[in-house]
């Protein structure tokens, strides 16, 4: 297993750690003012109503969209798929400890500040309690784009009905946004998905 990487090692990976090190030391503080600051309890009541409200209505989207893949779906396992990965997402971002934007977690990744949260880690994390659902109408795939690129491989779970092909799924990432979850159909996304076979989950 390698060896984490200190804060103290010696020469320019050490400056760089510290300037990272710093930088979130600073983003810390911002977020600790900012959430000690006074709020009356009338507007945390609406803040939380709306929050509430937004959450429900983004399942109730993603349902919409699982039940547009094919109208033979089933609605309550749309709706079970729906809820678990915005959820879960967000549960996995504070189980990673996660530092937005993504790209920074992932710095901190490298230089061993942070154990969790590359784009493979919330993919596995993610497939891995959808599959707990046993879903008997909809079918997992592990969806990855330029394989074997250092600086742009990009992994994502890819959902679709039993009766499709992988290439007319969508794509549900939890990572792009920091744990706030993306979903698109493939054709409509950016990247260039390719299914991973199974046996390299």
């Amino acid at each position: 297993m390698a060896q984490k990487t200190s804060i103290f090692s010696v020469g320019y990976r050490n400056s760089e750690t510290l300037i990272l090190l710093l930088f979130v030391i600073f983003l810390s503080a911002c977020v600790s003012a900012h959430q000690n600051s006074q709020v009356s309890p009338e507007s945390w009541n609406a803040q939380n109503s709306r929050e509430a409200e937004a959450y429900w209505e983004k399942i109730a989207s993603l349902q919409d969209d699982l039940v547009a893949l094919n109208q033979q779906a089933d609605l309550l396992e749309a709706r079970q798929v729906a809820e678990t990965a915005i959820t879960y997402s967000k549960q996995l971002a504070e189980e990673y400890q996660l530092v937005r934007p993504a790209v920074l977690h992932n710095v901190l990744i490298r230089v061993g500040l942070k154990e969790r949260g590359l784009c493979y880690h919330w993919t596995e994390d993610l497939l891995k309690r959808l599959q707990s659902l046993d879903l008997r109408t909809y079918q997992l795939h592990w969806g990855v784009a330029h394989r074997g690129s250092e600086l742009r491989e990009h992994n994502s779970v890819v959902i679709t009905t039993r009766s499709q092909v992988f290439e007319k799924g969508m794509v549900l990432d939890p990572w792009r946004n920091s744990g706030d979850l993306y979903w698109a159909l493939i054709k409509n996304d950016r990247y260039p998905w390719e299914e991973l076979p199974p046996s390299e989950w």
